[in-house]
């Protein structure tokens, strides 16, 4: 190899150690190529050199290139045919070179942003970070995040409400009492150790379908039978909605006995006013179930969905093309009510604002 391609390779692997592969400035010979016939110091001009594809290393954030634990991560390869540019710029620059007073450089001094000095909410007295963000309910919102957000104002017309019931509060179960052909959803409560007392007396909003048990999948019947509440949505399209646990076992087995498949799902009591084969009670109302749902434990609330108030009536005689199975489904209905009392009816006026 002559000198001239040692001083290709010293010139090249020069300029692929430096991070930006391009130009290098030699203030003062390196080691590596001290052996070479060159001025002790040398400038080599800024040339764009053509690197490969490989992509740019990645370095630790607070970390500059030159304090990279594995200094081999920094090179990348240059084509052979940049070799001759670099060595060319080099003879060009060797005149300015040799002139110290012709050597200029640029040094520019950033501002440093302004320091942000963070202090205590004057309301909680702990920094931002201290304290949980307010919940965005353009996004979805979390369990915790609604009750934070809708808790409030729910407690107090509950508590209005179990006050006026003469009640205790915090009941240790809950019952709901839906009775189809009236459109209502009776709440009732029992503390630890105590008896039922009904608590109030919601509206039903929409409700598709009638009198009868929901058989499959976009019959639009809302559901008859005695039910749990599975789960509890923050982010239901109808405000807050509570899953009613249909189908259960029952609908399941009697499904089994008629040879039908897909009994349907997702009924929920919810929001708004508007609903297929779901109860709608309003927003407020939703609310405060919701809440009290939350508190209560989902596993401590029953509820009971009938065709009518079989504490007042008798058992609906079964219409043709009505399941066979209907009349033990009513008798079982009837038999889960005993144990709440009918509420007195409200005068016409006052039930238009019984909610």
């Amino acid at each position: 190899m002559t000198l001239r391609d040692h001083s290709k390779l010293a010139i090249l692997c020069t300029a692929a150690a430096v991070t930006s592969g391009t130009a290098v400035t030699l203030l003062s010979a390196a080691p590596e190529i001290a052996s070479l016939p060159l001025p002790a110091t040398t400038i080599i001009r800024t040339i764009p050199v053509q690197t490969s594809s490989l992509p740019e290393p990645k370095l630790r954030p607070g970390f500059a290139s030159l304090t990279e634990p594995d200094a081999t991560a920094r090179f990348r390869f240059v084509s052979l045919n940049a070799s001759d540019e670099l060595f060319n710029a080099l003879a060009e620059d060797e005149a300015a070179a040799a002139d110290p007073a012709a050597w200029a450089s640029e040094t520019t001094i950033a501002p440093a942003p302004p320091s942000i000095v963070r202090l205590p909410d004057a309301a909680t007295g702990k920094l931002p970070w201290q304290t949980s963000p307010a919940p965005r309910f353009g996004a979805s919102a979390s369990l915790s995040d609604k009750l934070r957000q809708i808790g409030p104002t729910a407690h107090e017309r509950l508590q209005a409400k179990f006050v006026a019931a003469k009640a205790p509060w915090q009941p240790a179960e809950l019952a709901l009492v839906a009775l189809k052909d009236e459109k209502i959803l009776e709440l009732f409560a029992k503390p630890a150790g105590g008896s039922w007392t009904f608590i109030h007396r919601y509206p039903v909003l929409a409700a598709s379908g009638g009198s009868g048990p929901k058989l499959r999948r976009g019959d639009k019947q809302v559901p008859e039978g005695i039910y749990g509440i599975t789960f509890l949505n923050p982010n239901s399209r109808y405000h807050v909605a509570l899953r009613v646990g249909y189908p259960n076992a029952f609908d399941r087995r009697m499904g089994v006995q008629d040879g039908r498949k897909d009994l349907g799902g997702d009924i929920m009591i919810h929001g708004k006013a508007a609903s297929v084969g779901c109860l709608a009670i309003g927003d407020e109302a939703a609310e405060e179930l919701f809440v009290l749902a939350a508190e209560t434990g989902l596993r401590n609330i029953k509820l009971i969905i009938a065709p009518n108030d079989l504490r007042k009536s008798g058992l609906p005689a079964r219409q043709d093309g009505q399941p066979q199975w209907l009349p033990q489904l009513y008798a079982e209905l009837a038999a889960a009510l005993e144990p709440f009392k009918s509420p007195p009816e409200s005068s016409g006026l006052l039930s238009l604002f019984s909610n």
